[in-house]
């Protein structure tokens, strides 16, 4: 299977869903499907499930309801990360320590979040003016492969980290139509960044077609997403 494979998001949201979409940027999906997610891991955390606890802990605003979800959990999760080397349980991880060994060894598990992660660390410390060419040349490899990586699982943001690569062409030669083809998966996916992206590649001609059209549909699209009551009309239109 490509990777380049759009998938569309089902209706209800799954526990592990839930999980994906609440350690995601909230930028990456819909305000109402965030939500969704977050009263889902909320709903199951206050049920006693560790998994969820720690998730809400690593991720509320709220300190005393952070401390208390991550306290509960803590113990169970590091005995999931340490006895079962479980990749997610070591990106939990090393969201509370900030821990960088443990963010690799999540991502070398191949958890999704952790590959993202980890890319997109190894492609900032390419802009390091004093970083050799080598290590430059290293960096860029590998923070591509990690989001390569990243959207061979069919994971939205993936699609778009790895579209930005080809785009700017980071551990890769440039290419548009590529980089077209990732931002599309993206935004068959329900990711407005997505959309944005096809819009201005339609708009423009980047890596396909020039397309006022199309530009105009996804465009509305990204905006419907966000929460835009006009353009969720003009799209039933």
């Amino acid at each position: 299977m490509s990777i380049f494979t759009p998938f569309l998001l089902v209706a209800a949201l799954s526990s592990s869903d839930a999980i994906a979409v609440l350690l995601n940027s909230a930028a990456a999906t819909s305000p109402t499907r965030f939500a969704e997610a977050q009263q889902l891991v909320l709903k199951e955390a206050k049920e006693g499930k560790p998994l969820q606890q720690f998730v809400v802990g690593v991720t509320t605003k709220d300190p005393k309801a952070a401390k208390a979800y991550a306290d509960a959990s803590r113990d169970k999760i590091r005995r999931l990360a340490e006895d079962r080397d479980n990749p997610l349980a070591w990106y939990l991880l090393s969201m509370e320590k900030n821990d960088f060994r443990m963010l690799k060894r999540a991502a070398d598990g191949g958890n999704i979040q952790a590959l993202n992660a980890l890319g997109s660390i190894l492609i900032q410390t390419s802009f390091d003016h004093k970083i050799d060419t080598n290590r430059l040349e290293k960096a860029l490899a590998q923070g591509f492969n990690c989001f390569r990586r990243a959207a061979a699982q069919r994971d939205p943001n993936g699609y778009i980290n790895l579209g930005t690569c080809y785009l700017r062409g980071f551990g890769c030669e440039p290419d548009f139509a590529l980089a077209h083809q990732c931002f599309r998966a993206a935004a068959e996916a329900g990711h407005p960044e997505g959309m944005d992206y096809v819009s201005a590649n339609f708009e423009n001609g980047h890596g396909v077609e020039r397309n006022p059209e199309l530009a105009l549909l996804w465009r509305m699209k990204a905006k419907a997403v966000r929460g835009d009551k006009a353009a969720q009309e003009w799209l039933k239109k």
